[in-house]
């Protein structure tokens, strides 16, 4: 009996040892991390409470190409002109849009519907931005985990997933450029931390430089910011020669990334290879060079001399840029390019002023979005400086050169969500270190009384805790708000509840134009509406939200903010059906509210360069002028002659009327 009891002890024994080890920290930390993910999910799909509907307009047109590619294949998309936009002239596809998202959203489709499920494009796309946000979060651990480990790892993620501006361009239904572009920024910066660590063997290294050049590919195919790391990864190996820390690996990760991501931005039809000769990029080339002539002189140069070449090269490098633009060999920046370095001159242009994204940002607008997380950003900011290294270097750089950008445009607020959660974590993880790092021991003679070796007391550190968790709320709770906020598109671009609930109006008036106007209609309304009418009510437009060309949309302003006799010739020369209005007011009190075209019609004179003192008088009331516009008598059912109301929504938000060319000839 015994020798059998040893037997079964035996194999139990062994059973035991080949049972696989489990890290409780390790699998602790997975635990959180799942719990971020969920998280992080969960405050992206609350809208779906508001309906399956997409948000803002651009994600409409990324649907429409989306389907497109799903029924024609990745080929098509090269090829296509679509003629429903920008009538008459059409949009090449290929050339005035990325093929990252609608690309990446096919393949999904694809890839789902090839494990058996069913699922229709629509669906895809409007999960498609959780699914980024969630990747997102999971690699901005890993990105904070390699730069103050664990616990900044699983701090960043969390912010991250909380962090309102990174939270509204991931939501559901927001399936737009920026859910690739933010995902591919982290991971072409964790890509190139570990590319650059010397402790790594050199294959390790490239593969590493080429997985960073291969996601900063991925944003040049899915979004025109891929300019901003170009130039951040430019910045940091400048400032790792100035301050005396560049070293060989930094030129070969470098040299790889870029190599990589260059042959994918050539190959972009939107880009192609003339884009290489940018300045952003040929400073890119030109860097390069100068690094290979740095490495080849300072092996035989003292010290002292080697930084003045440095100095010496740096100088070169600037007087090469700005001469070879001189002489048109490299491309300026223009546009909002130029103009979110110079914030300044965003008054130049109407169009791209009344685009309220573009506005700068205020105050209360980066605490709004990132409230604690940007005051620890700072701390972290102190803190990498004050222990330097190559990867605390570009984190700062990241965190600094972002707030800058988020400044000089409200929309950037989003690149500067992943660089302030990490800084965010990185310095948490900093500040609490007196009070994690407590220790203790029984005191000799009384045994159970305990003495602190080092940190601060129990008393702080529980202190400190609660300080931190109602720091953090006004963020979560802000977080919260956001997420249940409805689509725009579900709540008709209506902020306000009527009969608790939001409008249908515009859902009702594409549905109507779908259902009720020929096929080959042509539907004149401000640009702004252009993708919902196209993807929505599959009609014609003759401006879509790319803003692609202005004069076009010049004639659209004049259009609406002339009389009949002035907008009926522009109308005709179109041969435009339809005109749609969007006129948003209290229904209870008549009292105008700022979320329509009522609002919008300043723009609609400044961008065609009408006299803005004809339509509004000293006094900043309405004259005459704008009494009598097209745009003004639409909406206040009065329309002229020529046009005849055929579609009212359920508040008379959204006007359809159409236009009856012979009224005015008889």
């Amino acid at each position: 009996m015994k020798s059998i009891q040893g037997g079964f002890g035996a194999i139990g024994r062994r059973l035991s040892s080949l049972r696989p080890k489990v890290d409780r920290r390790v699998l602790l930390e997975v635990v959180v991390l799942v719990m971020v993910v969920v998280i992080a999910v969960l405050f992206r799909v609350i809208k779906l409470r508001w309906g399956p509907y997409m948000d803002a307009f651009d994600p409409l047109f990324q649907y429409r190409v989306t389907e497109y590619i799903v029924e024609n294949g990745y080929g098509a998309w090269f090829t296509w002109h679509d003629t429903m936009s920008w009538y008459p002239m059409g949009r090449d596809i290929a050339h005035s849009s990325y093929p990252g998202i609608p690309f990446s959203a096919a393949f999904v489709y694809q890839l789902v519907t090839a494990m058996g499920f069913k699922v229709t494009v629509y669906n895809v796309c409007l999960y498609f931005p959780v699914l980024m946000g969630a990747i997102t979060c999971i690699v901005t651990y890993f990105l904070a985990k390699d730069l103050g480990g664990s616990s900044a790892g699983l701090f960043a993620a969390f912010f991250m997933a909380i962090s309102e501006a990174f939270l509204a361009r991931t939501s559901f239904g927001f399936f737009d450029t920026e859910n690739i572009g933010i995902l591919g920024m982290v991971l072409t910066t964790l890509f190139f931390f570990r590319s650059t660590e010397a402790e790594k063997p050199v294959t390790r290294r490239l593969a590493y430089a080429v997985a960073a050049g291969l996601s900063l590919g991925y944003i040049f195919a899915s979004w025109g910011a891929a300019r901003y790391v170009v130039g951040l990864l430019t910045l940091f190996i400048l400032a790792s020669l100035i301050i005396n820390i560049y070293e060989s690996r930094h030129l070969v990760s470098y040299g790889v990334t870029m190599g990589f991501s260059f042959l994918i931005a050539a190959l972009v039809p939107k880009l192609g290879i003339n884009y290489l000769r940018s300045v952003e990029n040929m400073t890119v080339f030109l860097l390069i060079v100068l690094l290979i002539v740095y490495e080849l002189a300072s092996q035989r140069m003292e010290k002292q001399k080697a930084y003045i070449l440095i100095g010496g090269l740096i100088l070169v490098l600037v007087i090469s840029v700005l001469g070879l633009q001189l002489f048109g060999i490299i491309e300026p920046l223009t546009g909002k390019f130029l103009r979110v370095l110079n914030p300044r001159l965003a008054t130049e242009s109407p169009l791209y002023a009344s685009v309220a994204e573009h506005h700068r940002a205020v105050w209360t607008d980066f605490y709004g979005k990132f409230g604690l997380t940007f005051a620890l950003g700072m701390f972290g900011c102190y803190f990498a400086l004050k222990n330097l290294s190559d990867r605390n270097l570009f984190s700062v750089a990241y965190f600094a050169t972002a707030v800058y950008f988020a400044a000089g445009m409200s929309r950037l607020s989003l690149i500067l969500s992943a660089p302030a959660s990490v800084m965010a974590a990185y310095g948490l993880k900093e500040l609490v270190k007196p009070f994690i790092g407590l220790s203790s021991r029984r005191e000799e003679g009384r045994g159970r009384r305990r003495r602190p070796l080092f940190g601060v007391s129990r008393e702080m550190a529980i202190v400190f805790s609660v300080f931190l968790f109602f720091a953090v709320l006004p963020t979560v709770w802000g977080a919260a708000e956001s997420s249940l906020r409805p689509t725009s598109l579900a709540s008709s671009g209506v902020s306000a509840m009527l009969g608790g609930s939001y409008p249908q109006d515009w859902l009702q008036a594409l549905s109507w134009m779908r259902d009720n106007t020929p096929e080959d209609a042509i539907v004149v309304s401000w640009w702004d509406y252009g993708y919902w009418i196209e993807a929505m009510a599959n009609r014609t437009t003759l401006a879509d939200g790319a803003t692609k060309n202005t004069k076009q949309i010049q004639k659209l302003g004049r259009i609406m903010m002339l009389n009949q006799s002035g907008s009926l010739p522009l109308l005709e020369e179109y041969g435009a059906d339809y005109i749609v209005v969007f006129y948003t007011f209290n229904p209870n009190t008549q009292a105008e509210w700022p979320f329509g075209d009522n609002v919008k019609w300043s723009w609609m004179v400044q961008i065609p360069e009408l006299n803005i003192t004809d339509y509004i008088d000293e006094t900043g009331q309405p004259t005459e002028t704008f009494e009598e516009s097209t745009l003004n008598r639409l909406m206040t059912l009065r329309p002229a002659s020529a046009f005849k109301l055929v579609f009212a929504s359920q508040y008379n938000f959204v006007l359809v009327y159409k236009i009856d060319y012979e009224a005015v000839q008889t």
